[in-house]
């Protein structure tokens, strides 16, 4: 086999091999909230059509994971004066009790759900994951990692996808 066949080859494997890679850990899954089988941080079931008619922010986050401290830290700097009348939903698949513990740790002012799920188990292998979801609960813009909140040009883009 001539060697520019060769490294053809190789050069396609390692671009297939980056293009999975890719797509698994930057590409956010499109979801259905209500089939998570969500949970409230009192354990009771918490239907999210309760939600419709709400500008609403969704944060997949885990309480170990120091990128999705570092977003819920800046929604929550900015949540007062840019995102008053946005809902803001965190949704982790640790236990109930860790919840709770980063919930009153923390004291932010967004709603804490816990899904029976595990994240890979519906196709999230890294987090944070925002989902931006119009009054109609449509999803209008999800971001694997973490979004510059604080950038003026980032908020005022995402203001407008309400």
């Amino acid at each position: 086999m001539p060697k520019k066949s060769v490294y053809l080859i190789i050069v396609t494997a390692v671009c297939l091999i980056v293009l999975f890679y890719y797509n698994k850990y930057r590409i956010a899954p499109s979801l259905k909230f209500n089939e998570l089988g969500l949970v409230n941080s009192a354990g009771e079931s918490f239907d999210f059509n309760s939600l419709k008619g709400k500008k609403i922010i969704v944060a997949m986050y885990a309480s170990w994971c120091g990128n999705c401290l570092q977003e819920l830290k800046t929604i929550n700097k900015i949540k007062n004066s840019d995102l008053s009348d946005v809902e803001i939903i965190c949704i982790t698949d640790e236990s109930l009790e860790k919840l709770n513990t980063f919930k009153n740790e923390k004291a932010y002012p967004f709603t804490f759900l816990k899904m029976q799920k595990h994240f890979p188990d519906i196709g999230i292998n890294s987090i944070p994951v925002i989902y931006i979801l119009n009054k109609n609960l449509e999803i209008v813009k999800e971001e694997v990692g973490e979004i510059k909140w604080d950038d003026a040009s980032t908020l005022s883009y995402i203001k407008g996808l309400f």
